[in-house]
């Protein structure tokens, strides 16, 4: 029973961060709509994964799921460049994160057992239980014939679950300082008097789907739902 609850509960996170960057997609346009866009593609990857009716499957067809992460890491790649070279490396975080993204998707797809098979990619974790049991596809993530006595003495396994660790840290992090900024809002130049008192209803009282809303909904759902994960393959 708490299983399924916990799977659900991720699978509402990730629905969460695709219907975010959904919203953000709409009023976005150029890179800004193709990060909105990749994001959203990695919250549906999320609740397709975590869902307990699809998560077997989601396993049996991991290589193709690795396969469209990878591509957005690509990408992300490819925006992180442009940043940098139109804004110097400060501008550099702007990618970073889509990058940081979709490889935790690549490496938890390989780490998710299919119908008939293992992982692709084994953490050597606590049997078939799988610890929490979040999801019937997590069941035999690390455990049982996805491990090998060469793997685990080699250190492979250690490294791997070093850097599930890791990834989970920084996504937690990541959500907290993204509630941070929201919470201090934009930093402006003091607007007129006129203006002031033209907008001050609308500046009270803001839309709940406006972009930074829907932005923060969208890091809020993958960054929980992505360290949950992250944490819950390793246990």
């Amino acid at each position: 029973m708490t299983g399924h609850l916990l799977g659900w509960t991720l699978v509402v996170l990730g629905a969460g961060a695709a219907l975010g960057n959904l919203v953000r997609m709409a009023s976005a346009d150029g890179w800004a709509r193709f990060e909105a866009g990749a994001e959203a593609a990695m919250g549906a990857g999320m609740v397709v994964m975590a869902a307990p009716p699809t998560a077997l499957h989601y396993g049996t067809y991991g290589l193709w799921w690795a396969a469209v992460f990878a591509a957005l890491c690509v990408g992300g790649v490819a925006l992180a460049v442009r940043h940098v070279r139109r804004g110097g490396m400060r501008q550099l975080g702007h990618g970073t994160h889509l990058v940081i993204g979709s490889a935790a998707m690549v490496l938890m797809t390989l780490a998710v057992p299919g119908e008939n098979s293992g992982p692709t990619l084994a953490l050597g974790a606590s049997g078939h239980g799988h610890g929490h049991g979040a999801t019937a596809g997590m069941r035999g993530v690390g455990g049982g014939h996805g491990v090998t006595e060469a793997a685990v003495s080699s250190g492979s396994v250690v490294l791997w679950r070093a850097a599930f660790w890791v990834l989970a840290a920084y996504f937690v992090v990541f959500v907290a300082l993204a509630v941070r900024a929201r919470l201090r809002g934009p930093v402006t130049a003091p607007a007129a008097p006129a203006t002031r008192a033209r907008h001050r209803r609308a500046a009270r009282t803001p839309a709940l789907l406006s972009a930074p809303n829907a932005r923060l909904a969208g890091h809020i759902g993958m960054g929980g739902s992505m360290a949950t994960m992250l944490l819950m393959m390793t246990a």
